[in-house]
Order: C-alpha cells, then sequence, then structure tokens
C-alpha cells in the first residue's frame, strides 16, 4: 500500500507555471496524494488549469489551518513558488510556525530549479522527496513567526521582507499603502497602523483596516496573481433562466467571492480592486457582475477578466462606500442577497441609487 500523502498548494504562480501539474503527477506515482489550496486566491488559477478534480479548493482555510486538516496523512507537503527562492523559504517559516508542529516538507518549486526544504525534522522524507522529484535540499532555519520588535516609545514594529518599490501593500486583504523603497516596516500603536515606512500610505485603507493584531496578520505584497494564464471562461447562466436569480452583495470583501457567490446568479461588488478580483474569479463561474467603483484601482490583481453581460458604475471620487451603503439598504434591504429577475434590472436599479453620483457606465 502507497504511504499517504497530503499536498498544500499555495498560491496562482506554481499552478499557472505548471509546477503544481508536474508535482502532483510525479507524486502520485509513489504515494496515495489529497493535495488542497491552502489560502484563497489560487482558486481562479486551479480552475484555470482544469484541476479542480485534483485540487481541493472548496474550503477558505488559512494555510496554518490547511496543514493542520491533513496532518492525518503520513507526510504533508507544503508546494509553493515565491518571488525567488530565499522569499519562499521566509514565507514557509512563518507558514509552518503556525500549523501543528509536525513534519512539513517545503517544496519551493521555480520555473528552471527549486528545492526541497525539510520543517520540523522531516529530513527522510524531504531526502526521499528530494530524490524522486530530482531536486536539492536546503536545511532552513528553524519554524519561527513573525517577528516583532517593541521600541521604548510603546510601538510595535513589524518589518516586511522581500519587498520591491511600486507594489502595494495589503494587510489582512486591504490596500494599505505602495512601497517606495525595500525598506518597509509596519508600525502600531494599541493595535492600530501609526505608520509604515518606506511606504507611500492610503489613509482610506488605513481606516478601513481597524484594529489588527500584527503577529497573526496576513501582510502581502505585489499582485495576487503575478504569472501569465489562460482564462477557463464559465458557462453564462444568468441570462439564460428564468424566474428567480439569485444576486449577492460583495462589498470590500473579494477573497470571500466564492463563499459569497455559493449557487449566485449575479454579483453587485463595491470597491475597484473588488470589482476587479471578484469580477475575475466569477468570471470562470459564469457569474456576471455589477460592480460599483471609483477609479481608486490599487493594481491588486492585473490583466483581469470580466464575463459578457456584466456592467461597471464608476461614480464620483470617494463615493463607491457611499454608493455601496446605498444600494445595500434600498435594493438589499440591509442584507447580503435578494432576489430579480434579469442582470437588466439589478444594472437599472443601481444606476438608479448612484443618480448624480454616477460619471459613467461601462458595459460589457
Amino acid at each position: 500500500m502507497k504511504p499517504d500523502i497530503g499536498v498544500v498548494i499555495h498560491g496562482p504562480e506554481v499552478i499557472d507555471s505548471g509546477g503544481a501539474r508536474h508535482v502532483l503527477d510525479v507524486l502520485q506515482k509513489h504515494y496515495t496524494v489529497t493535495a488542497m489550496l491552502g489560502g484563497t486566491m489560487g482558486r481562479a488559477a486551479v480552475l484555470d488549469a482544469s484541476l479542480e478534480d485534483e485540487i481541493d479548493i472548496s474550503t477558505r482555510m488559512a494555510l496554518s489551518e490547511t496543514i493542520d486538516l491533513l496532518s492525518w496523512t503520513d507526510a504533508v507537503i507544503l508546494l509553493s513558488r515565491g518571488k525567488s527562492i530565499d522569499s519562499g523559504i521566509a514565507f514557509g517559516r512563518i507558514a509552518v510556525s503556525r500549523a501543528k508542529k509536525i513534519p512539513v516538507i517545503q517544496i519551493e518549486y521555480q520555473v528552471r530549479n527549486g528545492v526541497v526544504i525539510p520543517w520540523n525534522g522531516a529530513t527522510a522524507w524531504a531526502e526521499a522527496i528530494a530524490d524522486i522529484m530530482g531536486l536539492p535540499i536546503r536545511i532552513p532555519p528553524p519554524a519561527q513567526n513573525v517577528r516583532l520588535v517593541r521600541t521604548d516609545d510603546g510601538l510595535t514594529h513589524r518589518r516586511i521582507h522581500n519587498v520591491m518599490p511600486g507594489e502595494n501593500i495589503r494587510i489582512n486583504g486591504i490596500v494599505v499603502g505602495t512601497a517606495v523603497s525595500r525598506d518597509v516596516e509596519v508600525v502600531v500603536d494599541d493595535f492600530r497602523v501609526v505608520a509604515i515606512t518606506g511606504t507611500r500610505i492610503k489613509e482610506h485603507g488605513i481606516e478601513k483596516l481597524g484594529r489588527v493584531d500584527l503577529k497573526s496578520a496576513l501582510v502581502r505584497t505585489g499582485s495576487i496573481r503575478r504569472t501569465k494564464h489562460e482564462v477557463r471562461v464559465g458557462r453564462v447562466d444568468a441570462k439564460e433562466k428564468s424566474g428567480d436569480l439569485r444576486v449577492v452583495l460583495i462589498d470590500h470583501d473579494a477573497e470571500s467571492t466564492f463563499e459569497l457567490s455559493e449557487d449566485a446568479d449575479i454579483a453587485v461588488t463595491v470597491g475597484d480592486d473588488t470589482t476587479a478580483i471578484a469580477g475575475d474569479l466569477l468570471c470562470r463561474l459564469g457569474i456576471p457582475v455589477i460592480g460599483i467603483t471609483d477609479m481608486d484601482l490599487d493594481g491588486v490583481l492585473s490583466d483581469t477578466n470580466i464575463l459578457p453581460g456584466s456592467a461597471v458604475l464608476r461614480v464620483k471620487p470617494g463615493y463607491d462606500d457611499v454608493v455601496g451603503a446605498m444600494v445595500q439598504d434600498r435594493l438589499f434591504g440591509g442584507a447580503g442577497q435578494m432576489v430579480t429577475q434579469s442582470v437588466e434590472s439589478v444594472r437599472e436599479q443601481v444606476v438608479g441609487i448612484a443618480g448624480a453620483l454616477l460619471v459613467e457606465v461601462l458595459e460589457y
């Protein structure tokens, strides 16, 4: 009987590059493999690669939670592709430290090279995996969560590594600024961000973020999908259906798109980046969107797609939140979902609610 191997796949890059398919194909010759996506934003990549039957994307969990869920297997592999091998190891060090203290073998799989990294004493397993994959082993420092520094003035500092100038900085999914230096540090006072060095701060993002636990916060930089990919567009159902259509509201919560849009026919999205990300994800599911934006795009996701039949409203600068709140109150009755008869009906009602704040409507 083959040993059971759990594989936690992180991020779209290792999927888009073909690395995930190759690694799974090789491992399946030697092990019984259970593969799951860790995190959220790789879901579109899994669908584009037609890997949804091999990689479980049904549950949204943090990376460490996914590792824990697969701890019943004989060994857990973390498969990733960072900006570089060193940044991938730095990422793995934090992710593994937040999970149960079990042996984890990280495969940091770059395009033309890669390494196998044993965590928590997984040396024997790493040697076997490295031999199968034809990759070298890199012995890492011990797994360790993010390091915080408290200064004499009572402020808490967290350094962000591997940042490139021009990249956006996101904390718990909210864009809080754009890097102008490689030296970026988040500074917190009483659970509130008071400064981010080396960054052009986005004050509105800081306001949205509110209180934050700097140790457990998910801090990401740059585009959420850097690699080229072919989009696998879903079948358009909303225009073909008759009767009640379910509409959902996605308000500045793009990472919850799959959960919020379960069984939905149409989505109303609030915010520029939310509309770009949710529209791109829902394109794979055949769900059109009615987006509310004010052209304050942070470039979290480039090369986005949107389903034909969708529409994006551009409102006056700074008013996408205002119009979004009005739509939730007047159209959704304060709830997060409603029923309608057509996409056109939703679009017309949202346009009417925006009223004098509307600048233009882009139809796709």
